[in-house]
């Protein structure tokens, strides 16, 4: 069995549109060279990393060589080609959102049934927390 973890943060911008695993929700999102969906960036670096892959910032380096503004789902989309996906089964994915502005509970069947189209796998292996830090250090601002 392959394990992978992922990880990705991004300071919360009010100019910014809200994308959380490849849907655009109420809300404003993330500063980011692409769409700043934190979640699809996590779970890319978390696919890459069980296959022993670089990041995602390698295939989609923060400069000119990558299109501002890119959708997550081209991101994603990419990973999975790298992954060789769907040969590599997808047993489980957790993932935990960390905000102190952004309230995933109310989203998150949303975002649970959508990684589970995107991927083709039963929303049953799909779980979300979300946490806050209660406003200690950069995580929780």
């Amino acid at each position: 069995m392959l394990v992978g973890i992922g990880f990705d943060i991004h300071k919360h911008s009010e100019n910014s549109e809200l994308f959380l695993a490849g849907l655009k929700l109420d809300g404003s999102g993330f500063e980011a060279h692409s769409d700043g969906d934190i979640v699809l960036h996590a779970l890319c670096d978390a696919l890459l990393g069980a296959v022993g892959k670089k990041d995602i910032g390698y295939y989609f380096p923060s400069n000119s060589k990558t299109p501002e503004n890119i959708s997550s789902l081209k991101i994603l989309e990419k990973v999975l080609s790298v992954i060789e996906y769907p040969s590599l089964k997808i047993n489980n994915i957790d993932i935990i959102f960390i905000s102190q502005v952004i309230n995933v509970s109310k989203n998150r069947d949303k975002i649970i049934e959508n990684l589970a189209k995107l991927l083709d796998i039963n929303s049953s292996k799909i779980n979300i927390k979300g946490k806050t830090t209660d406003n200690l250090g950069i995580i929780g601002n």
